[in-house]
């Protein structure tokens, strides 16, 4: 298709899953010859890591939804650039670049990431504003067209894409699990995640304790790092867990080896979740999940036939998930060979690519006609 010149915007100034999403997009859709610029807060985490990664970056303070300011900023620099299309995601820029949009005449989409509710209440444009919608996982499509937002038709479920080059079979754990004096034959349990409460991190401590308490030697890492890391790490002493059950490794760029090193990622979210990327990663790694019903978590393990779903905030639940599984390896292998699978065929980045070439490729003809 011909190259489009796309505006992402980012109000968050966080590096979680959907501004990791954001660049990488952004960073492959330049490979294939579009202009990408993302704008964003200033001093903001996913501004230095553009940096880092050689993704052009704007900075605009945006405050509020209704900042006269951010506005008269965000519309100074769309005239500027002249996008072809603007890409919104977080509340804030959406009001703001979505009305920018608007005024203009440029063709807004805006992605909803995570699960929460929103309200439908008649003053709500933010999802009006948009021509179309992609969210990460069906259940917020049917979420945002039942409150009656948008229209069904509106929205595109379009989950983070993997890249397989990263994260494949072929990687190896061997130097992660070397680093932390991981024996052979000794399970290994991990949950990779921005250190927060909606992650359920006291859940999968909780967990790890009563797996802990039947005798079974295996040892649990907490990949990542966030405002709650401290709380955490105190609760796992309190929880006798510092005594090398528990490992608490901080951040971490080498996700596709810890993925390697794992029999089994856990994602413990108790609050909102789209489709997970660690949940992706994991499963395109041969690796079998244990997932809360949260979000879009069923809709990525179940299909794919790569874990076990169990309730959110119920401890007893998941270590019973992780006990079954590690006594049955077997079981999480062929798990894992499911997952890898079902990525391979439904979720590349490859594939989520053409998906958004193909949403911005209909957004910029028909705001044309």
């Amino acid at each position: 298709m011909k190259p489009l010149n796309i505006l992402h915007t980012e109000a968050s100034p966080g590096l979680g899953g959907q501004e990791k999403r954001i660049l990488l997009e952004a960073a492959f859709l330049r490979k294939r010859g579009h202009r990408v610029l993302v704008v964003g807060q200033p001093e903001s985490l996913i501004g230095r890591e553009a940096g880092q990664s050689g993704v052009p970056y704007r900075s605009v303070r945006m405050r509020t939804s209704w900042d006269p300011v951010a506005f008269a900023r965000l519309l100074s620099l769309i005239r500027e650039i002249r996008p072809d299309v603007i890409h919104t995601h977080s509340s804030k820029d959406s009001w703001l670049a979505g009305l920018v949009g608007r005024l203009l005449g440029v063709p807004v989409v805006r992605t909803r990431h995570v699960s929460i509710p929103v309200s439908g209440h008649l003053f709500n444009w933010a999802y009006r504003l948009p021509s179309r919608i992609m969210t990460t996982a069906d259940l917020t499509r049917r979420m945002l067209a039942e409150a009656g937002l948008c229209e069904f038709s509106k929205v595109s479920v379009l989950p983070t894409g993997v890249d397989i080059s990263r994260f494949n079979g072929e990687v190896s754990g061997a130097s992660f699990r070397a680093e932390f004096g991981v024996p052979d034959g000794i399970p290994v349990v991990g949950l990779v995640a921005n250190l927060r409460k909606s992650k359920g991190v006291e859940h999968f401590l909780a967990a790890a304790r009563l797996v802990k308490e039947e005798g079974n030697a295996t040892r649990f890492f907490v990949v990542g790092e966030g405002h709650w890391g401290e709380i955490f790490q105190e609760q796992a002493k309190q929880l006798g867990l510092a005594d090398g059950t528990v490992t608490f490794t901080g951040y971490r760029e080498d996700i596709p080896e810890v993925m390697a090193a794992l029999d089994l990622l856990v994602i413990a979210s108790t609050r909102t979740e789209g489709i997970p990327q660690v949940a992706l990663q994991a499963m395109a790694m041969g690796v079998a999940i244990v997932g809360t019903d949260i979000g879009g978590i069923p809709e990525a393990i179940l299909p794919a036939g790569a874990g076990i779903v169990v309730p959110p905030g119920d401890p007893d639940a998941m270590a019973g998930a992780v006990r079954e599984l590690i006594r049955e390896p077997g079981r999480f292998e062929q798990m894992g060979a499911s997952g890898r699978s079902f990525v391979g065929e439904h979720h590349t980045i490859e594939k989520m690519l053409d998906e958004t070439e193909q949403i911005y490729k209909e957004v910029v003809s028909e705001c044309a006609n």
